[in-house]
């Protein structure tokens, strides 16, 4: 089979920019080393260059109204966004790289801009990104079908993935979009969707949350990080635990319907019993047979997740594995609290999990890396990812090739060791996040910055009959910019 894996020199993946959001709340801040970057692969005088934004260009569910699913409200914001002075300097740079010759601008979907895939909102896109050039357009791909970006570099074949493709959370039902699009052109309507466990958590916990303390987005690691830190902020937010545990059981179902293919079969439980996915024909008496093995296997673990919730069990535990260990942190936090130990101190003894913690370590083995090697064929060389806004460079455990992570060009915040086991700098850290605004976090002239900028870029070039493939972080200050690259985290396929 001929795949479209197209031959380019070079090929640059971004991934997680989030723009989107009012001033004050924006989670984007590098508009000055994206332009630049978005520049400097324009000027560049290799031969085809590709530039890969991997997903979550935008953020819809960050614009106001945030909406899980914005069908009619979605080209509006995307043209709010362009012309937000924080994000219009990178749509200008985007619009003079697709009007230069041998460049190739593509954009795959992530879990943050799903209407994306909306036909009304592609043209919208791909007008703001071409501005109207006919030939700028065909400088243009966009990737919104789940397929991901194949492409080749050196002879080398690449595959950019979001992530979110093997993420129960953040998982994207590509054919129910399609259909969405399909009976809104046709004038036939569509009834409101919530995409995913991901998406009903934001809109429904985490946005009004923000408005107080927008910071919540940045931690990392987020299950560990994010709902300690919350409680010891809010203690009224275990009240939404309610809000919480429908996004569980909805990130349950769909981890469900991942494991047994119905993914695009079945709308998720509202209540009652759970019944398992049937109908359908196939044709031959093999595929009947493997029909009926899944459906099989879809009424045994529906069957069994309803028992367990029925039996009271946290619906995050119907799909086993580490997740059951995320909510430790958050309980141990409020346990603290209710005994009066003290705000402050309740936090930090919440937060000791984090002191061995990996999420920044560029060679940690993740969940994202582990399912999606499993999933892509080791036939591909440089396999790029995104979604968990934290980079990685590992060799493969399937073929001889390479992962990487493209990781966010948001701003982070980490929670080293030595800030959490120091009192005192720990608690005027906790008094900069309560005061509810980026300007706190990232601090100025005195105060230290407690936010991370990375602007990180996974960059594939050949070179003397290799294929090399690396991370590198875009540092300096304007104008003089440069791409550095990040030690360990070179490889190369002969």
């Amino acid at each position: 089979m001929n795949l479209p894996f197209v031959e380019f020199d070079e090929v640059h993946v971004i991934s997680d920019l989030h723009l989107g959001g009012r001033p004050g709340f924006q989670i984007f801040a590098s508009t000055a080393e994206l332009a630049w970057l978005i520049g400097d692969l324009r000027q560049r005088s290799a031969g085809r260059i590709a530039l890969v934004i991997n997903g979550d260009f935008v953020d819809f569910l960050a614009q106001a109204p945030a909406l899980p699913f914005d069908p009619e409200g979605a080209a509006d914001k995307l043209a709010t966004i362009a012309n937000e002075p924080a994000f219009a300097p990178v749509f200008n740079a985007l619009r003079a790289y697709t009007a230069t010759d041998n460049r190739q601008l593509t954009v795959n979907l992530g879990n943050h801009d799903l209407e994306f895939a909306l036909p009304w909102v592609r043209k919208a896109l791909i007008e703001l990104l071409s501005g109207g050039d006919t030939a700028a357009r065909g400088r243009i791909t966009l990737a919104f079908d789940g397929a991901g970006v194949p492409m080749r570099v050196g002879g080398a074949r690449v595959l950019c993935v979001h992530g979110n493709e093997v993420d129960p959370w953040n998982v994207a039902d590509y054919e129910k979009i399609r259909r969405i699009g399909r009976d809104l052109v046709q004038g036939r309507g569509a009834e409101p969707w919530v995409p995913n466990g991901g998406s009903q958590l934001v809109s429904e916990v985490m946005n009004p949350l923000k408005q107080d303390y927008p910071f919540i987005d940045l931690l990392k690691p987020e299950m560990p990080a994010v709902f300690p830190t919350l409680i010891a902020l809010r203690p009224s937010v275990v009240t939404q635990l309610d809000k919480l545990t429908a996004a569980g059981a909805r990130r349950s179902w769909d981890a469900l319907r991942m494991a047994t293919g119905f993914l695009d079969e079945t709308s998720p439980p509202t209540g009652g019993v759970v019944a398992a996915p049937t109908g359908g024909t196939t044709v031959g008496g093999g595929m009947r047979a493997l029909r009926r093995e899944r459906e099989e296997m879809a009424r045994d673990l529906l069957d069994r997740a309803e028992n367990s919730l029925r039996e009271n069990a946290a619906p995050l535990d119907l799909v086993g594995g580490d997740q059951r260990a995320e909510y430790v942190g958050k309980f141990g936090a409020l346990k603290q609290l209710i005994t009066g130990k003290g705000t402050i101190e309740a936090l930090r003894e919440a937060l000791d999990g984090l002191d061995k913690d990996r999420s920044f370590d560029l060679g940690a083995e993740d969940d994202t890396y582990r399912e999606l090697d499993k999933l892509v064929s080791g036939d591909i060389d440089f396999l790029v990812a995104g979604h968990t806004h934290l980079e990685r460079a590992l060799k493969r455990r399937h073929g001889r090739g390479f992962y990487f992570n493209s990781g966010t060009w948001a701003r982070l915040i980490q929670i080293p060791p030595q800030l959490r086991q120091d009192a005192a700098r720990f608690a005027e850290a906790f008094k900069r996040m309560k005061a509810g605004s980026m300007e706190a976090l990232d601090g100025g002239a005195v105060e230290p910055s407690l936010t991370l900028r990375r602007c990180p870029v996974v960059s594939i070039w050949h070179e003397s009959g290799a294929t090399m493939g690396e991370v590198r972080r875009v540092a300096g200050a304007a104008p003089a910019f440069a791409a550095v690259s990040v030690p360990g985290t070179e490889f190369s396929i002969n």
